[in-house]
């Protein structure tokens, strides 16, 4: 099993460590998830005070940061990181610190891949999805394992032969 470690210093940036003799599984995270992970990374007791992350509770950055260790790579898309950067906003006096000590060092760990906008709109996702989601589609299928809270991004992308893990489904595996 993979350990999520802290980085040293004064960041607080999160780094996958994989045991040598596990499987490479990788993960792309969509914007929800991608926040919760740094937010909580900044302080977990912030997590359902932050406008976007609400509806997350201090456990669940816990249970993602433990479903986390089960793999190898944590990919996105400019896209996620946009709209990750955009919500963190929403954080107040902590912006600061945010992006400082956790997104900027973090974003050096992750897989980005950038699909073209006029790719993403020509596979013909976007009129019911929206470019972020629709990027994700490309970018993930046939390659990654989708780790979302979206329902409805799931639903889609498992529709058309992807496959993807709702957060909202493993939550429940670890309450007590």
């Amino acid at each position: 099993m993979a350990t999520l470690h802290k980085g040293h210093g004064r960041t607080n940036a999160f780094k996958l460590r994989a045991p040598e003799n596990s499987p490479h599984v990788q993960y792309l995270v969509d914007t929800n998830i991608l926040l919760l992970l740094f937010v909580g990374h900044l302080d977990r007791d912030l997590v359902p005070n932050c406008k976007r992350t609400a509806q997350f509770v201090p456990e669940d950055y816990d249970i993602l940061t433990r479903y986390l260790c089960t793999f190898t790579t944590l990919a996105t898309t400019p896209n996620v990181l946009t709209e990750v950067s955009n919500l963190a906003k929403s954080l107040g006096h902590r912006k600061a610190e945010f992006f400082r000590d956790v997104f900027s060092p973090s974003v050096q760990t992750l897989e980005e891949t950038y699909v073209e906008s006029k790719t993403i709109v020509n596979e013909g996702h976007s009129a019911c999805l929206g470019l972020t989601d629709s990027a994700i589609i490309s970018l993930a299928k046939g390659r990654y394992l989708l780790l979302t809270d979206d329902f409805r991004l799931a639903q889609y992308f498992q529709s058309i032969g992807g496959d993807a893990i709702n957060f909202n489904h493993i939550r429940p595996r670890y309450w007590t």
